[in-house]
């Protein structure tokens, strides 16, 4: 799969993050892009069109990044997008519970889009 056939989905309370990975994905040819201020937002998008790659942030007031992956997982409505957690908690018990929770990448902010954009070649091995 090449990076414009994407189809992404960005999750983050913080309007300066969502506009700077909606940078960053504009710049590689990704047309297929939506974001979402809220889980439930992004619950709502993802019924409206499954995605294949979902960046979510950990931590969102209300339902947080972590209870979203576990909806997301939980719902075979949504297919099975690659998963990138993106949270500015360093710690491997983080790390861990995000993938428990169904990530397929975690990633510490502020995340380089160089490292960003890596991290998706290797999952979808682009």
């Amino acid at each position: 799969m090449e990076l414009a056939d994407l189809d992404v989905l960005i999750v983050d309370d913080h309007e300066a993050m969502r506009a700077l990975l909606t940078r960053v994905f504009t710049k590689v040819g990704v047309a297929k892009l939506r974001a979402a201020a809220s889980a439930n937002e992004a619950l709502t998008a993802l019924r409206a069109r499954p995605a294949s790659l979902i960046l979510a942030d950990k931590n969102m007031p209300g339902m947080d990044g972590l209870a979203f992956l576990a909806e997301v997982r939980g719902e075979s409505a949504f297919g099975a997008p690659k998963i990138i957690m993106l949270s500015g908690d360093a710690s491997s018990a983080h790390a861990d519970a995000a993938r428990a929770a169904g990530a397929d990448a975690v990633l510490v902010k502020p995340v380089p889009p160089s490292a960003l954009l890596a991290a998706i070649n290797e999952l979808f091995a682009v």
